[in-house]
């Protein structure tokens, strides 16, 4: 009787634990990528009501320059040089931290695909992040010009121009200053989900890479269980003397006596219609030979004088069916004994005696002398052809 492999179960358990902490994983890194996305969104609306906010305070500044009757030509020419300066910058900074942002994007990319990916993708990303810091430092260029340029502007204007009533345009500055602040909050808010967001990405990428290798050493340990039963199968076989024509398809019947029966050489399968019986007792010598298509009998027993016991069944015993396919099938089953040689009650599974006894397949030669009209095949009977408890190898 085969026995479980331990260092299998361990790994199996081991990779299907690994799956679902890899899952468990993911679930949490995309609930942090939907908080992140979030908090991305309310960061851009508060950028535009910060952006609203600004320009109303523009506009309160240009009425205030309006409405003063001692305002002097040089306080236009300032107002229009800031106004224009500031809203050019302020379009130029939005563009630098875009292309700066592009730029360790594309830096980010590159590396990821030559450690992790395309490495022939590296060069390309890499070229572009390259183009997005040339044009972030023309814009940064520009935007100090224009900076120079209003500080020029302010300093003429100050020592030319007269004050004015600016409460309007104060108040509309606080305005602004409350609507920067609040979209700063956000956007540090943005920042910090970020960051959970690729920590929990880190974490489902070494989950992911520790399941990759804990089921590859599961399919490895699995081949070799597999090899094991097929050596083990070929052993028995040798032992029981099989002939390599009849091995493919042999149904092997381990009992927990310690006994093995083996059945070759059928019609379809190892087992079916003129199959050969072979029976190794627990040291592994053949207590019981029988070929394919040869007659039933004591003169099958190895030991010459052996004639069995009465015409019955042998006692309920449990097993495992080894198929061609190395997978092993737990069966009950009784073999006949002397009008009954060659047949088999069978069934699916480790049952006890009043399940086994009220549900099995009965197989074997039927005894055409007591049921002329039925087949030559108990399994093909009206009795019996709806057997359904045994679905095993030959069933």
């Amino acid at each position: 009787m085969n026995t479980r492999d331990h260092e299998l179960d361990r790994l199996k358990a081991e990779e299907q634990s690994l799956f679902q902490a890899k899952q468990d994983a993911w679930q949490r890194w995309q609930d942090a990528k939907e908080n992140a996305d979030n908090a991305y969104d309310a960061s851009q609306e508060a950028w535009r009501e910060r952006c609203s906010a600004k320009e109303t305070m523009n506009r309160e500044f240009e009425a205030m320059k309006s409405s003063s009757e001692h305002h002097q030509e040089v306080w236009d020419e300032y107002g229009r040089v800031r106004d224009y300066n500031n809203s050019r910058i302020e379009s130029l900074r939005s563009e630098a931290d875009y292309e700066h942002q592009q730029m360790r994007d594309c830096f980010d990319k590159a590396s990821y695909e030559y450690e992790y990916g395309d490495k022939s993708m590296a060069p390309v990303y890499s070229q572009e992040g390259r183009d997005h810091k040339e044009r972030r430092d023309e814009l940064n260029s520009e935007i100090s010009e224009l900076i120079r340029e209003i500080k020029d502007a302010k300093q003429n204007a100050e020592w030319r121009a007269p004050k004015t009533d600016s409460s309007a345009f104060h108040s509309a500055r606080e305005t602004f200053n409350r609507a920067k602040e609040h979209h700063q909050q956000l956007e540090a808010e943005f920042k910090r989900l970020k960051r959970e967001r690729d920590r929990l990405k880190a974490d489902f990428d070494r989950l992911h890479e520790e399941h990759k290798r804990t089921k590859a050493a599961f399919q490895r340990r699995l081949e070799e269980v597999k090899a094991e039963h097929r050596r083990e199968r070929e052993h028995t076989l040798d032992k029981a003397g099989v002939s390599y024509g009849e091995r493919s398809d042999a149904k092997i019947v381990k009992k927990s006596d310690g006994t093995a029966q083996v059945y070759h050489g059928g019609l379809g399968s190892g087992d079916g219609y003129g199959h050969g019986h072979t029976v190794l007792d627990q040291n592994g010598q053949v207590t019981y030979d029988r070929n394919a298509f040869a007659e039933h009998g004591g003169q099958n027993y190895t030991n010459p004088s052996g004639n069995q016991p009465y015409s019955g069944w042998t006692p309920r015993a449990r097993g495992i069916i080894i198929g061609s396919d190395g997978k092993d099938y737990p069966v009950t089953f009784r073999e006949g004994l002397g009008e009954k040689d060659g047949q088999t009650l069978i069934s699916d599974g480790h049952v006890n005696r009043k399940e086994f006894n009220r549900h099995h397949n009965h197989y074997g030669k039927n005894d055409k002398s007591l049921y002329p009209d039925q087949p030559d095949r108990i399994e093909d009977s009206t009795k019996h052809r709806n057997d359904d408890n045994y679905h095993g190898p030959g069933h």
